[in-house]
C-alpha cells in the first residue's frame, strides 16, 4: 500500500543509513601505513648485520623511486622508459653542490625542484604523445641526459662525482650509518604519507579515471593533458628526491644512475611488487634489492636471472606479489578474514 502526499508537501529528511555513517571520515591510512612501513624496516635494520644494513638503506631509497614510477604506470597509465633520468638529475644536483654546508634537507628540496622542472619540460614537449610514443620520448631524453654526463666536464665523466657529504639536519648529525638511516626512513615515510594522501584524494581518483579510460575522463570534463602533466611532474620530483638521498648515502654519483638499464630495473621493481597497488612498487623494490644482493650479487649473469624472474612474474602473477597475496587470501578463508578485518 502506497501513501500519497499533497502537492507542495515537504517531506522530512530521512536519516542516512547506518552503513553510510562515517564514510566521509578522514582516512587515516596515510598516517599509519607509512608509520608501519618505517617501524618494521627500522626493526629489521637494527637487527641485521652492517653489510645488510647498507643493502636495506639502498632498498628503501629504491622503494621511494619505484613508488614515483607507480604514479605514472599505476595511477595514470602513462608509460616511461627513461625514469632513471630524474633520479640521476636529482643525484647530480646534490653532487654539484657538495661543497655547500647546507641543511641536508635543502639538498633534497633542490634536487626535487630540478627534476620537477625537467619533467615539466619533457611533459610539455610530449603533450600530444601518448602510450608508447611518449615512452619512446622519455627513453630518448634519458639517453641524452646519460650521454651528457660524459660530455660536460663538471659532471666528472665516467668517474662521476665524489666527496658528497651527508651533513646535518637542524643540528642532528647524519654522518654515521645509523643516524643516516633514521634521517632516510623518516624522510621516506613522510613523503610516502603525502603520496598516499594524494593517491586517496580526488586528484588521485581523477588520475585513475584517466588510466582506465581517457576518452570518458575527457567527456566528463577532466583536463586529461593537464592532469597527466601534473602527475609526470610529481613523479619526476619524487624521483629526484630519491636521487638526492642516494647521493648522500653513497657519497658518489656516476652516469649509471641515468642509464637505460637502470630505468628497466625500476620497471622490474614496480612490476614485482604490483604496479596497481600503492605499496606494490615499494615492496617490489625491497624484494629486488634483497634478491640482487643475496642471490645474484656475485654472479655475472645477475641481470639475466632477474629478467627470468620478471618473465615468471608477468606470466604467473601479473599483478605482482601483493596481487598474489590477495589471490591467496581469496582462496583461503582464514587469510580472507584477516584481510577483511584489516580493511574494516
Amino acid at each position: 500500500m502506497t501513501t500519497k502526499t499533497a502537492p507542495g508537501t515537504v517531506l522530512p529528511r530521512r536519516p542516512a543509513p547506518k552503513a553510510l555513517v562515517g564514510r566521509r571520515a578522514w582516512d587515516v591510512r596515510p598516517l599509519y601505513e607509512p608509520a608501519i612501513f618505517a617501524v618494521v624496516l627500522s626493526i629489521g635494520y637494527f637487527v641485521l648485520p652492517s653489510s645488510w644494513q647498507y643493502t636495506l638503506t639502498i632498498g628503501v631509497i629504491y622503494s621511494l623511486l619505484a613508488t614515483s614510477l607507480g604514479i605514472l604506470f599505476g595511477w595514470t597509465g602513462t608509460y616511461t622508459f627513461g625514469h632513471a633520468a630524474f633520479f640521476g638529475m636529482g643525484a647530480y644536483a646534490t653532487a654539484l653542490l657538495r661543497t655547500e654546508s647546507w641543511n641536508a634537507l635543502l639538498f633534497l628540496g633542490l634536487s626535487a625542484v630540478v627534476a620537477a622542472i625537467a619533467a615539466v619540460v619533457i611533459g610539455l614537449l610530449g603533450g600530444r604523445l601518448v602510450k608508447v610514443e611518449f615512452a619512446m620520448l622519455t627513453m630518448i631524453v634519458g639517453q641524452i641526459a646519460y650521454l651528457l654526463t660524459f660530455k660536460i666536464g663538471p659532471l666528472g665523466g665516467d668517474n662521476g662525482l665524489v666527496g658528497i657529504t651527508r651533513g646535518s639536519v637542524f643540528g642532528f648529525d647524519v654522518t654515521s650509518n645509523n643516524s643516516f638511516w633514521i634521517y632516510t626512513i623518516v624522510v621516506i615515510a613522510v613523503v610516502m604519507g603525502i603520496l598516499r594522501r594524494i593517491n586517496l584524494s580526488s586528484f588521485g581518483a581523477s588520475l585513475n579515471a584517466i588510466r582506465d579510460d581517457p576518452v570518458k575522463a575527457a567527456s566528463i570534463g577532466l583536463p586529461v593533458k593537464g592532469l597527466r602533466l601534473a602527475a609526470f611532474t610529481l613523479s619526476g620530483a619524487v624521483a629526484g628526491l630519491a636521487g638526492a638521498l642516494f647521493a648522500q648515502q653513497g657519497g658518489i654519483v656516476t652516469p649509471d644512475t641515468l642509464s637505460f638499464t637502470f630505468s628497466g630495473q625500476i620497471i622490474i621493481m614496480a612490476l614485482l611488487g604490483g604496479m596497481y597497488r600503492f605499496w606494490g612498487p615499494a615492496i617490489g623494490a625491497l624484494i629486488f634489492q634483497l634478491l640482487s644482493t643475496a642471490v645474484f650479487g656475485n654472479s655475472s649473469n645477475g641481470t639475466l636471472y632477474l629478467g627470468v624472474i620478471l618473465l615468471v612474474v608477468v606470466l604467473v602473477f601479473p599483478k605482482g606479489v601483493l596481487g598474489l597475496l590477495e589471490r591467496l587470501s581469496n582462496r583461503f578463508p582464514v587469510l580472507g578474514r584477516l584481510r577483511r578485518g584489516r580493511k574494516a
